[in-house]
């Protein structure tokens, strides 16, 4: 799932009610920083899918870092 579409998720669970905790910009990526982390840590080194979660996990990196 890309940054843009977890935004929008974002964007559209504030309308929801006051059930929903709101979550930062910061918290989010870390969130989806930490499932790839954590879904690449499981996975066989030779899976070609792991190669596409590196560059996933990268991406996501490299835009935390031009946010702040």
């Amino acid at each position: 799932m890309s940054v843009e579409k977890l935004f929008e998720q974002r964007r559209h669970s504030r309308n929801k009610g006051p059930a929903i905790k709101p979550v930062s910009d910061a918290e989010l990526l870390a969130q989806k920083m930490d499932a790839l982390a954590r879904k690449i840590g499981q996975m066989d080194p030779d899976d070609p899918k792991r190669h596409e979660y590196v560059n996933e996990l990268c991406a996501l990196g490299l835009r935390a870092s031009m946010r702040s």
